[in-house]
């Protein structure tokens, strides 16, 4: 992307949201990323940095510990450290080991959440962890850059052998201070280092009754500092062990700084990566703070701003309410006003038309929103999400031209005008149809009729070359321009009839009022004069802008509607919820009761076919003997009233309802709720009884099912009930028992059909049939021949034989019981 003029950034106000990132990088390579930072060229760069910038945001938001800390500048190290035989310091191996710490752990961070952070596992993919350099490093230096003892076996000697003569000299200086105090040669103080060696204090005036070498004199001479005779060697030693341990030192840093040599290219491009992840952190931890999001992205040009606060405002109001800001009174009167808000911005362009006049009242906000507009382009340019509703949509641009402020220039003998006439002179020459244009106040700083008529010129050629432009003004023939022409459309801000002060608001396809006159009653001036002033204006202008004042008003007043019938379709969508949800939770209750019903349903069935199965058995031992047999029958048909009976009694709703009963229910309907009355949920019509009430819940049970229910919504309407028998599910179930004559089981496997035909004879049997018959097809006669030997083994069949021809022939069979 190109930018024009060179002042742009601070034009728009994209040098504040420098500021704030510079205010959150933490490392020089950060800073220098952020220096250098320029706006994108491809969609696919953007693309790429927006979803990392996302990505981040989105770590932070969640409270993920991202590790990007400590990270140091370490190219001057490298440089030092390139030479052979060079060695760097302790501090800047230090710093070393705590970048390649730094960088392992956010590569493992990342690479073990890539489901979650997909384009940070990517970014971080390029970094080469050094584990076994960080090791080495760690081997020779504590925490606190010092050299470590144990560095080398060498060290480790040296500096026991110097903490050994240290002490004996030490020892040796503290009995020549004491037999110098004892002489009165010297005062109490302690011995102490001068030049390397360690000396006593001893007074001036004694100096030549203390055997040894004077090293040093006090400020006001009256205190010599001797190195006694008994030390010299001590010191020498001491001296010369420092020495060696100073060289042996060396000779490790240079075997470490050896390694730090072999991996520099692996270090500078981690220093790259990190210094990535430092503008990453910094771009992310902005965005969080404006409540940011990454926009949807458009290669059509189109820009669609939803909800849209300029970030610069946004942080200025903040700031201001933050410190307290006041309404100018005395210092003893003062009252912190409430903090202000930004005005949302809803603004297209690109789509329907390319070219948008933006007229209205002064301090009105025409130029906060072409500013707003130029301003989210180039933070998006520059990978940065924006403040805006996420369904918000953009283009990359370009190029984004501007003309916004007065560029004279006392050196350029530029005026003002002079000034507007070259930045539209650029833009004539260099935009096409990805760039977005920025104009200013359109048409002033010259006569106004010429000044209109060359910014329409302007306007016609920037819409001709497909740019998307965007130019405030206060003439009036512009907005009959914007009005008329193909694809330019009239925008405005709306002013406030009533207090005569703007709203800030953004309007598409209006054109809006520069509100002069209005403005200026409200600032005193007096009517005499204003009305002198319209006349002057002449009649045309001024009935133009009383229409323009009655469409605004109008406009206002539709909005205001608009605003009350969205807030009654939202109340009607909340109880549209409300009722949506009672019937599911309704329908929730209905579906529990029926699958409670058949589970009760299926354990009766299975009950009736085991006792079935049990008279089957019996008929079967005695060998179908009459006298059993109609015991058995008689059993069944006694069990079979059975259940008629405790069906009946355990379902009343099914029946009649006796107006009896309804009276009964009446009389107790609308009474208190207590356990064993009969109740109705909602507006239903099966009473059920409760159970026992609990926690302003009602646990009711009709027949084996429960169900728990809020008391509000139960109503009386019946006293306590007789103990219910157990639902049965009536005659319905008693199908099991009524017999078939006739089977069919054609295109079944022979196991299949044998199990089919031996179920069907035992429900003959037990239904008394005398004659029944088997379907079963010609076919190979494999199955045919199957189920007569089947037949030929049971005892309680007489006889089977082939069907005659007019009832099926060979494919059916007769079978007698």
């Amino acid at each position: 992307m190109e930018t024009y003029p060179d002042s742009l950034d601070e034009k728009l106000g994209f040098d504040v949201v420098r500021d704030r990132l510079a205010a959150r990088v933490q490392s020089p390579l950060g800073e220098e990323r952020l220096a250098s930072m320029r706006p994108a060229r491809t969609m696919d760069w953007l693309r790429g940095e927006l979803g990392r910038v996302e990505e981040l945001q989105g770590a932070f938001q969640y409270g993920d510990s991202v590790p990007l800390s400590p990270m140091y500048d370490l190219r001057d190290a490298l440089r030092r450290a390139a030479p052979e035989d060079a060695y760097v310091d302790p501090e800047d191996l230090m710093a070393t080991r705590r970048t390649l710490v730094t960088l392992r752990r956010l590569k493992k961070h990342f690479e073990a959440r890539r489901e979650d952070y997909p384009r940070l596992a990517d970014a971080v993919a390029r970094a080469t962890p050094l584990p076994d350099l960080e090791e080495k490093i760690a081997s020779i230096l504590d925490e606190d850059a010092s050299i470590r003892d144990d560095a080398s076996p060498e060290l480790r000697r040296l500096r026991q052998q110097i903490r050994s003569k240290e002490e004996e000299l030490r020892t040796t200086l503290d009995k020549a201070l004491r037999h110098a105090v004892r002489e009165g040669h010297a005062t109490g103080e302690q011995a102490t280092l001068r030049g390397g060696r360690m000396v006593i204090p001893v007074r001036a005036s004694a100096k030549g009754k203390v055997e040894g070498f004077v090293h040093d004199r006090s400020a006001s001479g009256q205190t010599v500092y001797i190195e006694p005779a008994a030390c010299l060697e001590l010191n020498n030693e001491v001296r010369e062990l420092q020495s060696a341990e100073q060289a042996e030192i060396e000779r490790i840093l240079r075997r470490v700084t050896d390694h730090v040599r072999a991996e520099s290219d692996a270090i500078e491009e981690n220093l790259t990566v990190l210094a990535q992840f430092d503008l990453l952190r910094a771009k992310a931890r902005f965005a969080n703070r404006l409540g940011a999001v990454v926009p949807k992205l458009n290669d059509e040009g189109h820009v669609e701003i939803y909800e849209g606060r300029n970030p610069v405002l946004q942080l200025h109001f903040e700031e201001l309410g933050a410190g307290g800001a006041t309404d100018g009174r005395a210092s003893g009167e003062e009252e912190a006003l409430p903090p202000r808000e930004v005005v949302p911005l809803d603004l297209e362009l690109g789509a329907d038309f390319r070219t948008l006049v933006i007229t209205g009242p002064n301090a009105g906000g025409k130029t906060v929103t072409m500013k707003t507009v130029g301003l989210f382009s180039l933070m998006l340019a520059y990978g940065l999400p924006l403040p805006v509703a996420p369904h918000s949509s953009f283009p990359l641009f370009d190029q984004i031209v501007a003309d916004i402020g007065d560029e004279q220039s006392i050196e350029d003998d530029l005026s003002t005008f002079s000034s507007h006439v070259s930045n539209l002179r650029h833009m004539l020459s260099a935009v096409g149809e990805s760039a977005l244009v920025l104009i200013d106040e359109a048409g002033t700083g010259t006569d106004p009729d010429e000044g209109a008529a060359l910014a329409q010129a302007v306007l016609e050629q920037l819409t001709e070359a497909g740019a998307r432009t965007i130019a405030t003004t206060h003439h009036g023939t512009l907005k009959t321009y914007a009005h008329e022409a193909e694809a330019v459309e009239n925008g405005s801000m709306e002013f406030d009839q009533e207090t005569l002060r703007p709203t800030h608001r953004y309007q598409e396809g209006v054109p809006g009022s520069s509100y002069a006159f209005e403005i200026a009653r409200r600032m005193g001036l007096s009517g005499d004069l204003l009305d002198r002033a319209r006349t002057l204006a002449g009649t045309q202008k001024t009935a133009m802008e009383n229409l323009i004042t009655t469409f605004e008003r109008r406009t206002q007043e539709l909005e205001d509607e608009l605003y009350d019938a969205r807030k009654a379709r939202e109340k009607a969508e909340a109880e549209q919820r409300r009722y949506e949800e009672k019937t599911e939770k309704l329908e929730k209750e209905r579906d529990e009761f029926r699958q409670q019903a058949l589970e009760e349903a299926e354990r009766i069935v299975e009950e009736a076919n085991a006792r079935i199965e049990n008279t089957i058995r019996e008929i079967k031992e005695a060998q179908a003997e009459s006298g059993a047999t109609q015991e058995a029958r008689q059993q069944l048909e006694d069990y079979k009233e059975d259940l008629q009976a405790r069906r009946e009694e355990a379902a009343p709703e099914q029946s009649a309802a006796p107006a009896e009963a309804d009276e009964a229910s009446q009389a107790a309907s609308g009474g208190p709720i207590n356990e064993g009355v009969q109740v109705v949920v909602d507006d239903g019509s099966t009473a059920v009884e409760v159970q026992e009430i609990e926690d302003g819940e009602a646990r009711l049970m009709m027949g084996s099912m429960h169900m728990r229910v809020s008391l509000d919504r139960l109503t009386r309407v019946g006293g306590p009930a007789e103990p219910e028998k157990e639902d049965t599910g009536g005659n319905a179930e008693m199908a099991a028992l009524e017999a078939s004559p006739s089977i069919d089981v054609r295109g079944e496997r022979v196991d299949e059909a044998r199990r089919q035909v031996q179920h069907f004879l035992d429900d003959a049997v037990a239904a008394n049939l005398d004659t029944v018959e088997i379907l079963h097809g010609k076919g190979t006669g494999a199955l045919r021949n199957a189920l007569h030997e089947m037949l030929s083994d049971r005892p309680d069949v007489a006889d089977h034989r082939k069907a005659p021809i007019e009832e099926g022939g060979a494919g059916v069979t007769k079978v007698d019981l």
